[in-house]
């Protein structure tokens, strides 16, 4: 892979400064194309960030395209401090998670280097959410947060996010979990139905979790 020049600025993203980035024309399309899927995948990202979110969502793509370059733990590491900086802003690190299975998948079709470390990573994330949470209880939440979205694409996969910040909070990545489900009751103030079924699915994950005494550092 070559890398976008130190000190220019980032190519998918002129906010996120010298962030590093690929530069190989493969590379770029690569985290374009995977940025786009994430975006599809989770509406949420253009509901709560609009454009700008789109930016940095590209711009995060690029940086995690780099991870390539280093060890598995080295790329551990630098994702666990990603993900932990964008719980805070309301982006669990479930979102990360689909990001490098995705960069994975396209790096690997594509025949690029670097395909097995992504996909590594991507499967060590998913194994440590699993042993906190099982995909039942995501599952659940997600369809009492669909019961009550009428339909309405941007809510789709609020549940998902719910859980998966409940899970985040037990693996020591900051307790964001109560934030995210104000923000999503919050934006839709006029429908008491959606912010009780944001609240029952966030009430849910916390039950499981205490109940299997999930805590992992």
């Amino acid at each position: 892979m070559s890398w976008w020049p130190s000190g220019r600025v980032n190519p998918f993203n002129p906010e996120a400064g010298d962030a590093p980035a690929p530069g190989h024309p493969e590379d770029v399309a690569i985290v374009e194309r995977s940025a786009r899927l994430l975006w599809r995948a989770f509406p949420y990202f253009a509901w709560r960030y609009g454009e700008r979110g789109r930016a940095f969502g590209r711009s995060d793509a690029g940086f995690l395209a780099t991870l390539q370059e280093l060890g598995e733990d080295v790329a551990v590491q630098q994702v666990t401090w990603l993900a932990a900086l964008l719980a805070a802003r309301g982006m669990p690190s479930l979102l990360l998670e689909y990001q490098l299975q995705s960069l994975g998948r396209a790096t690997q079709r594509r025949r690029r280097p670097g395909a097995a470390l992504l996909l590594g990573v991507a499967a060590r994330m998913r194994s440590a959410r699993l042993r906190v949470l099982d995909v039942q209880v995501s599952v659940r939440c997600e369809h009492l947060c669909r019961a009550a979205a009428h339909g309405v694409r941007c809510r789709r996969g609020a549940g998902l996010l719910i859980a998966a910040a409940v899970t985040d909070g037990a693996r020591g990545l900051g307790e964001h979990d109560e934030a995210l489900v104000r923000w999503l009751s919050d934006a839709v103030p006029d429908e008491h139905t959606w912010s009780v079924a944001c609240r029952d699915a966030h009430a849910l994950a916390i039950a499981l979790l205490r109940r299997r005494g999930s805590v992992v550092a």
